[in-house]
């Protein structure tokens, strides 16, 4: 923002005060908007897939697809523990769902056993199996398996058990747990969150009022990202994402403004002075404590990496759109409800709420802090430090949640498999040869002597052959993907180049793995130095923006190697009911990583802009340390303890994935109100005295200019 921005808050003022019927019939047409276009939103997720464009794997699929018309291979199987494929009422059974995948799609090819390319029959004749070919999109995919079991379902009656089983069936199924799963985090986290924020307020429209904000700017997202899916594509992830950022930074940014508007009221003035100085100090905070966020994650844009950079997307969306509303609806519904705001008073003490202005407390303990700055700074990065040494040992991979889903019908068909056919596959590994007799040959033996079973060639076309063959090592674990890496350099070897690619489910994780791996430095990178750049234009000093990427490093290396110690290393399975597969998601740590950074500038900004303000009233850099914990204490606790709840609750998600984000999240929110805030910003400030004002003149020239304040003048510098 420039000079012309403090303007911007005067100007934004005036018209909440004289055109407030301007403003809610924009704002609220926003959101009636996204309320109308969710269908087309919820109708136009795409499932979750590893497919990376350009890949090895992805130009030998697309190949595929283009000679045969199909794009996936799945199962179909049908078991009884007390009949046989023999049996007049299985084969009846097995016939029928046969015939009803086929009635259903004509474009789909149903192949039983017997035939060409077909399924099989067990030894003990107890399970049966066909093959299913599908075709479209991975959204089309999965949607068309979560019908086809319905159609099966239909059919197939005790004492047989049959189910569509494979890639999309099994994501399929992901995809719908993890849609209750987000509902089920919901209805558990909100309510708490509604506590919480009513111990704040005191009164109950006071603490209905974030979350009604919250929600009103997840819809009007909503509404945004379904125009862009005239332009992008979005997964199925974005919608969960949008959900628990939405609403966990709607209400902390809301709680912070609601905050500092009361207290201005308290102040006096007119309605157009209350609204102008909550907007110059709160409104400005959180513009940019959520410009920082989105920051944060712009760096992965650039990535293109399947439903990750799309769900970063969504996410920025749904940021803008909760800080939109921020600075001019919720204003609006402040001056309009008045004293109306305190309407429900809890009996009691409890009436008074937590969100007092000063809370000494905090200021007692600043002034413990500052007496041996040193030992509480070293304490807090050894604490820190020792919590992120799990890092060092964290392994990655693509979980396809197939034990989380142990029961589901996608997976229930598997456990079959296993047990009557010691070869089978959910996710064979496809090795496409386009080449003469020699080059199909060299590779039928790379996949000899690699071990794989069940090797089968099937032409596809003029000089092109795809070969299969199953692996002894589970589809997800790391076993697996260093089979296909050797494997793959195996038959670049053997064959001539250009004419063998390796894909199959297995070997679109490896390369969605590798494309991440060459992203990660250059999205970190930019997220370093974006963040950076902003904070530098904020705090006005070199100092404390590098003290706060340094402190953002060591909160969020600490709970990412706490994740890995729950998750990776399993000490949390008992307690949060899962099995590990002895590694975290492979785009968990990154993803962490950037949401965290964003997320941990909240508070930073939140807290030293205060002490950057009484520095400015005071000209003491140690009372104004203490003051700022002060004034900052009470609503940074319960907006992170509203944070934490939210994103806590995901911990009862049935899926893995879904719990390591939550907690990973919580805990890093967690660090970040006790150690950081607590220890050591206020002992770092202490040691570092008036440098932590410094500012070279050449850079503050060049710098675009956030305020026009300086805290040398000891003039106020209206920040939050």
């Amino acid at each position: 923002m420039t000079e012309r921005s403090e303007g911007a808050f005067g100007a934004l003022a005036r018209l909440i005060v004289e055109r407030p019927r301007v403003v809610v019939l924009l704002t609220v047409s926003l959101i009636l908007a996204g309320a109308a276009l969710f269908l087309r939103f919820d109708s136009n997720l795409l499932g979750v897939g590893y497919q990376v464009p350009g890949s090895e794997s992805e130009q030998a699929s697309k190949f595929i697809e283009e000679q045969t018309g199909f794009t996936e291979t799945d199962l179909l199987v049908v078991a009884s523990d007390s009949l046989t494929f023999d049996d007049n009422e299985f084969q009846r059974s097995f016939d029928a769902a046969v015939d009803a995948i086929r009635e259903e799609n004509d474009e789909l090819r149903v192949v039983p056993p017997g035939e060409p390319g077909g399924g099989a029959i067990s030894e003990d004749r107890h399970v049966a199996t066909a093959t299913v070919y599908l075709t479209g999109d991975v959204a089309d995919r999965q949607k068309l398996a979560h019908h086809l079991q319905d159609v099966i379902d239909d059919v197939v009656d005790d004492p047989l058990r049959a189910g569509l089983t494979g890639n999309s069936p099994v994501l399929a199924d992901l995809v719908h747990t993890e849609e209750i799963d987000v509902a089920k985090a919901e209805l558990v986290g909100l309510p708490i969150a509604l506590l919480l924020l009513l111990l704040a307020f005191g009164s109950v429209v006071a603490a209905l009022l974030p979350l009604m904000m919250a929600y009103g700017g997840l819809i009007a997202a909503i509404g945004v990202v379904a125009l862009l899916m005239f332009l992008l594509d979005f997964n199925s992830f974005a919608e969960t994402f949008m959900v628990m950022f939405g609403l966990a930074l709607g209400i902390d940014y809301s709680l912070l403004f609601v905050r500092r508007f009361r207290e201005e009221r308290r102040r006096g003035g007119t309605d157009r002075e209350v609204v102008e100085r909550t907007l110059r100090t709160a409104g400005r905070t959180v513009l940019f404590s959520g410009t920082i966020f989105a920051a944060a994650l712009i760096p992965v844009l650039p990535s293109g990496l399947p439903f990750f950079y799309d769900t970063m997307l969504a996410v920025i969306v749904v940021v803008v759109i909760e800080l939109l509303l921020l600075v001019t609806l919720l204003p609006v519904v402040l001056l309009k409800l008045g004293d109306r705001l305190d309407k429900g008073r809890l009996p009691g003490r409890l009436g008074a709420g937590r969100l007092n202005e000063t809370s000494p407390l905090w200021s007692r303990w600043a002034r413990v802090v500052m007496r041996r700055p040193l030992a509480f700074l070293a304490g807090g990065v050894f604490l820190l430090g020792a919590a992120a040494t799990p890092v060092l040992d964290v392994e990655t991979g693509i979980d396809l949640n197939v034990r989380a889903l142990s029961g589901k019908e996608s997976v229930e068909p598997i456990t079959d498999l296993q047990e009557h056919f010691p070869n089978a596959a959910i996710a064979p590994i496809e090795v496409l040869v386009r080449g003469d007799q020699q080059a199909i040959q060299s590779a039928q033996a790379v996949l000899d002597r690699a071990g794989l079973t069940g090797i089968a060639t099937t032409e596809i076309g003029p000089g092109a052959v795809v070969i299969t063959g199953q692996s002894a090592a589970t589809v997800d674990s790391l076993e697996s993907f260093e089979e296909i890496k050797q494997l793959r350099a195996n038959l670049a070897d053997a064959v001539p180049t250009g004419e063998v690619q390796v894909t199959g489910v297995i070997a679109e994780t490896v390369d969605y793995a590798d494309k991440t791996a060459t992203w990660q430095p250059w999205i970190i990178g930019g997220a370093l130095v974006l963040s950076f750049l902003l904070l530098l234009m904020i705090f006005r000093s070199p100092l404390l923006a590098a003290k706060a990427i340094v402190m953002n490093l060591l909160s969020i290396g600490a709970a990412i190697g706490l994740t890995v110690l729950l998750f990776q290393d399993g000490h949390a399975e008992g307690l949060l009911d899962f099995e590990s597969p002895g590694y975290l998601q492979h785009w968990m740590p990154l993803t962490l990583f950037i949401m965290l950074f964003g997320l941990s500038m909240d508070y930073e900004v939140f807290m030293v802009s205060r002490i950057r303000e009484e520095y400015a009233r005071l000209g003491n850099t140690q009372d104004a340390i203490a003051v700022g914990l002060e004034r900052t204490g009470s609503v940074i606790t319960y907006a992170a303890a509203i944070m934490m709840v939210i994103f806590g609750a995901f911990c009862l998600s049935t899926v893995p994935e879904m719990k390591q984000l939550g907690i990973g999240l919580a805990l890093a929110v967690l660090i970040d109100a006790t150690i950081v805030r607590m220890v050591l910003v206020p002992a770092f400030m202490r040691l570092a005295g008036d440098w932590n004002w410094w500012m070279p003149r050449w850079l503050d020239r060049i710098l675009p200019t956030i305020h026009h304040d300086t805290p040398a003048a000891k003039t106020p510098v209206p920040q939050d």
